[in-house]
């Protein structure tokens, strides 16, 4: 069963990761997007700390077809990896 400080913390961060990732999605300005993406990011950190889980930046990994022949297209940003928060560093590519 879940502590309610617990339940607490990531019901709001979960509320605050939605609000930054719609946030992220609808603003136009490059800066602003970055902005709100940085805070849906620190809402993900804060849940899997709760949690007792750590996130750590993974490599950025783009392997769609349509990503190796448009040069046009968006770069893939590094993705976040959850690892057991006893760990110190992750091991190798899990």
């Amino acid at each position: 069963m879940i502590r309610a400080e617990t339940y607490a913390v990531v019901n709001l961060a979960a509320l605050n990761l939605i609000e930054a990732v719609s946030a992220a999605y609808f603003v136009t300005e490059k800066q602003a997007s970055a902005r709100h993406e940085f805070r849906a990011r620190e809402m993900l950190k804060k849940i899997a700390l709760s949690l007792g889980y750590e996130l750590v930046e993974a490599a950025a990994q783009d392997n769609r077809p349509e990503r190796r022949f448009n040069a046009e297209s968006p770069p893939a940003l590094p993705g976040l990896r959850l690892i057991s928060a006893g760990l110190a560093t992750p091991k190798g590519d899990r």
